[in-house]
């Protein structure tokens, strides 16, 4: 049988080829590799979150940060200004609340005394009505009376409106009190942002921002590269996605660490990936060509590496290799 293969080389190149393809086909059943992976972790970006020139940068490129180190800083005075201006302000408003409710007080005095005069004002209006009914009062004076009481009781109208509109001053100085409080408070939390500091444990990334450089709100800064949930990014071919399920042993090779095998899981399918990289941005999307080469559509699977020592870090970035056992 090897005899007439060899006699014919043509049939055995084909047979070795189709022999390489039927291995292939029935070893995708149970596992799948790609060298088309990479070290990912947590990175955290940094980004101007008020308007301003850099004042001063605390740190350089790779250094080690640890929660609550300082950064950088953004120029303060103006925004410092802003505080005092919204300090005065609030001060002024206080002051006209107090002055509101001192004017209700008044008002309120005014009332009582208006209501008072009136009372009296019917008494005697009572009074002389009898009198005048017995003969013992002229017209001239139940005249008076009426006029006394109709007197007093416009008087007693004019207070209570007056109270009224100090009510209303009080809403009012109340509202402005509100404002100013609320400005105070913006200005004091846009002053707290010119000084960014680390928010977590990590490397700072290299950064070419300089110290006088004019920011804008939302423009990058530097980032920290953190060692938390250090993993593998391997993207796989579509064709292996049924085969794919959370849990999977995988076995992990790294760039930086040749020859040393890393043992992993699957911890994350892709859902979908954008047709391209104009598409739906938030969505990851895989190059389907290299060298040329149109390649199959391959979906981003996130590897969690199990055996990775505590403490040791990954460079970011770096190449992998995954052997993904279904």
């Amino acid at each position: 049988m090897l005899r007439r293969l060899l006699d014919h080389p043509v049939r055995l190149i084909v047979g070795v080829v189709i022999l390489f393809f039927a291995l292939y086909e029935l070893s995708v059943q149970f596992f799948a590799y790609t060298g088309d992976a990479y070290v990912t972790t947590d990175v955290v970006v940094l980004s101007a979150e008020v308007d301003g020139p850099i004042a001063a940068i605390a740190v350089e490129n790779n250094q080690a940060v640890k929660t609550g180190d300082p950064l950088f800083t953004i120029e303060t005075t103006p925004y410092a200004l802003d505080v005092t201006e919204a300090e005065a302000t609030l001060a002024q408003a206080r002051a006209g609340l107090a002055l509101a409710t001192d004017q209700v007080a008044a008002a309120k005095a005014t009332v009582v005394s208006a209501e008072a005069v009136l009372s009296n004002a019917n008494a005697a209006l009572s009074r002389s009505r009898a009198l005048s009914g017995e003969g013992f009062s002229t017209d001239a004076t139940l005249d008076e009376a009426v006029r006394d009481a109709a007197t007093a009781s416009a008087n007693l109208s004019v207070a209570q409106s007056d109270l009224g509109v100090a009510n209303q001053r009080v809403t009012v100085a109340n509202a402005d009190l509100s404002a100013a409080e609320a400005a105070l408070g913006k200005a004091r939390y846009r002053l707290s942002k010119t000084d960014i500091a680390a928010p977590v444990d990590g490397r700072i990334a290299p950064f070419t921002r300089r110290r006088g450089d004019s920011l804008a709100a939302g423009d990058e800064v530097m980032a920290i590269v953190t060692a938390e949930r250090p993993r593998i990014v391997a993207n796989v071919a579509e064709r292996h996605l049924s085969h794919l399920k959370l849990g999977q042993d995988v076995w992990v090779t790294i760039g930086s660490r040749p020859w040393r095998i890393v043992g992993g899981h699957v911890s994350g399918i892709a859902a979908g990936i954008a047709r391209s990289p104009d598409a739906q941005r938030i969505i990851p999307y895989v190059d389907p060509s290299t060298d040329w080469v149109r390649l199959p559509r391959r979906f981003p699977v996130e590897i969690t590496l199990d055996d990775l020592p505590a403490g040791e870090a990954l460079p970011l970035g770096a190449d992998a290799r995954a052997l993904i056992w279904f």
